[in-house]
């Protein structure tokens, strides 16, 4: 089983991230806003979706959503979460992003760093090859992802953080053109150690750019945050990428 199969899956990935910030999760949803406004692009698909944060955003926002990740426990809570909030605009199901999930879809999201999982290119630059097939014409493709230079020269090696009750370490290496990293959790009198693992290549804005492109998307637009600041590919800390299909 891969590691994105079970690290997702599994209930202290959520206690892990429980305390992501909402308030940069909605200020990204006011960019892409922005952007894609839902009179123009009304139907979207939120590729790798986790447990719905950015979709329910979306929703909320007049968007009709669908939801889409490999992680049955995600897209559970997912689920909860829409139905609490009496949002019917959003729909979760579990699925591949490699492989077809309806549409087509007036754009595409895929944020958070949910792409590069694949060790083999091959395999990732299938999920560009599908997100193209899924867009209608004239469709556009948010990407948010790392910046590769400003993960390796702001790399902590090693940390120890808190959630809640649980203790957990962290490790990180750069090799073969991937950060890894290890997640550690020492244990507890009910339970005893566990550990996971997390691999994410390390794409720049010209590796998306020539492969969008073999796939029939133009990348329009690279952002460096969630405020739209101008991409610095030494400084900033993410690549925000705009793409479109042909009319």
């Amino acid at each position: 089983m891969s590691w994105f199969e079970t690290w997702f899956n599994t209930p202290l990935y959520e206690k892990v991230y429980a305390n992501r910030d909402e308030n940069e999760a909605a200020l990204l949803a006011d960019f892409i806003e922005t952007i894609i406004p839902a009179v123009q692009y009304p139907e979207l698909l939120d590729l790798a979706c986790g447990r719905g944060r950015h979709s329910l955003n979306m929703a909320r926002r007049g968007y009709r959503v669908t939801g889409v990740d490999l992680a049955p426990q995600a897209i559970q809570t997912a689920r909860e979460k829409a139905a609490s909030e009496g949002l019917t605009s959003v729909t979760f199901c579990t699925g591949d992003m490699r492989e077809p999930l309806g549409g087509p879809y007036n754009a595409i999201l895929n944020l958070f760093t949910s792409f590069g999982y694949f060790e083999e290119d091959r395999e990732n630059i299938r999920v560009l090859e599908n997100v193209a097939a899924l867009l209608k014409p004239g469709g556009v493709f948010i990407q948010d992802y790392l910046n590769p230079v400003f993960v390796e020269n702001s790399l902590t090696a090693f940390e120890e953080r808190t959630a809640g009750k649980i203790t957990y370490q962290i490790e990180r290496k750069i090799e073969r053109g991937m950060v890894f990293k290890k997640i550690l959790f020492p244990g507890a009198p009910d339970r005893g150690p566990a550990e996971f693992s997390e691999r994410v290549k390390l794409y720049d804005s010209d590796w998306f750019r020539g492969h969008l492109q073999a796939c029939g998307l133009t990348l329009s637009a690279v952002y460096g945050d969630y405020q739209g600041s101008p991409y610095n590919p030494l400084k900033s800390p993410r690549q925000l990428m705009v793409s479109q299909k042909p009319e």
